[in-house]
């Protein structure tokens, strides 16, 4: 199988640990992945949403982006979140981006998912 690029887009933080998950199995597979998180999802990249809550499913998050960023996969976050006021203070390793940046990605992918 040729390689593929694939783009998520993720609008609920809800998804995020599903989306990285599959997305680690695709990247196993010799597969470019983007993740572009904008909306609630966005706050999956906050180092406030890390900072004030201690979870187990948190935790295990926070190991999901490590590891997704590790194995090569592009994360990025909206940089025109409406959702979170005060803007994103974003994990390291994560990139602000905006809409130009999304259709780029999205034009050259053999697969654009949203979740």
């Amino acid at each position: 199988m040729a390689n593929k690029k694939f783009i998520y887009f993720v609008s609920l933080s809800s998804n995020a640990a599903y989306v990285i998950k599959e997305s680690l199995e695709k990247v196993k597979n010799q597969h470019e992945v983007a993740i572009f998180f904008d909306l609630d999802g966005a706050r999956v990249l906050d180092q406030r949403y890390f900072n004030n809550r201690n979870s187990a499913h948190d935790n295990n998050l926070a190991k999901l982006l490590e590891t997704a960023l590790t194995s090569g996969i592009k994360l990025y976050g909206c940089q025109m979140n409406i959702l979170i006021a005060d803007g994103l203070q974003l994990i390291e390793g994560a990139e602000l981006a905006g809409v130009v940046t999304f259709l780029e990605l999205a034009y050259s992918a053999d697969a654009v998912i949203s979740y």
